[in-house]
């Protein structure tokens, strides 16, 4: 008993130090958003430029060929978004995988454990009945759902790119129940909004301005 009120109490002071440093967290997100969404546009440009031109590979680029693409561009973001953890947490003398990672981990992994799965189907068999849009709108739908998940500690407009992502994932379902027929690079012009243009528009609404340093030595004090 002792020792789980302890672990509550560690998980509050933790928690409190994200909040603190909420504003220093959204001026670290602002560049990794803007490098995910510009890789996710590329990716999405990319596509549909092979698939409704006849520049490219002259076949679409659907299957576990969308899926490894897509997948490709989460790798990169990830390791950019950890490389902007990683100078931030150099520069003021703390671990990387510090004892808010650890928290905002355990708060964000149970909602990739389905994403996780769902992949991994498509990736076996999943592909063959032309299940990219089931595909995504997991994907999307469960970003915006482990956003959402750092609510508790982390900055606003997290929250609200949380909320844009799963409202969308829920829209294209019903999109297709109201109009029926819909282009078959769907799931492609998604991941581009969602992925892409999304981020993007985070990334200039959370820039840091011109006195970020002061904002951050007051968020931190």
């Amino acid at each position: 008993m002792a020792q789980e009120r302890s672990k509550a109490e560690q998980d509050l002071r933790v928690i409190r130090s994200l909040m603190e440093r909420a504003t220093v967290y959204r001026a670290i997100s602002a560049p990794a958003a803007l490098v995910a969404g510009f890789l996710s546009v590329f990716a999405a440009a990319a596509i549909y430029l092979n698939d409704q031109t006849s520049l490219g590979i002259n076949r679409p680029v659907q299957g576990r060929a969308f899926a490894a693409i897509w997948l490709i561009v989460l790798v990169m973001a990830v390791a950019t978004n950890a490389f902007f953890i990683w100078r931030e947490a150099k520069k003021d003398g703390r671990p990387f995988i510090s004892a808010g990672m650890k928290l905002s981990l355990r708060a964000i992994a149970p909602n990739l454990l389905i994403p996780a799965a769902v992949t991994v189907w498509f990736l076996v068999s999943g592909y063959k009945g032309a299940a990219e849009q089931q595909l995504v709108v997991v994907w999307i739908a469960f970003y915006g759902l482990a956003l959402l998940s750092t609510g508790f500690f982390a900055p606003h407009s997290l929250v609200c790119l949380g909320w844009a992502f799963l409202l969308t994932a829920l829209a294209l379902p019903a999109l297709r129940n109201a109009v029926g027929d819909l282009p078959a690079n769907l799931p492609n012009i998604a991941m581009g909004i969602t992925f892409g243009l999304y981020h993007l528009i985070y990334a200039v609404c959370t820039w840091p301005r011109k006195r970020a340093d002061e904002i951050e030595q007051f968020a931190v004090e």
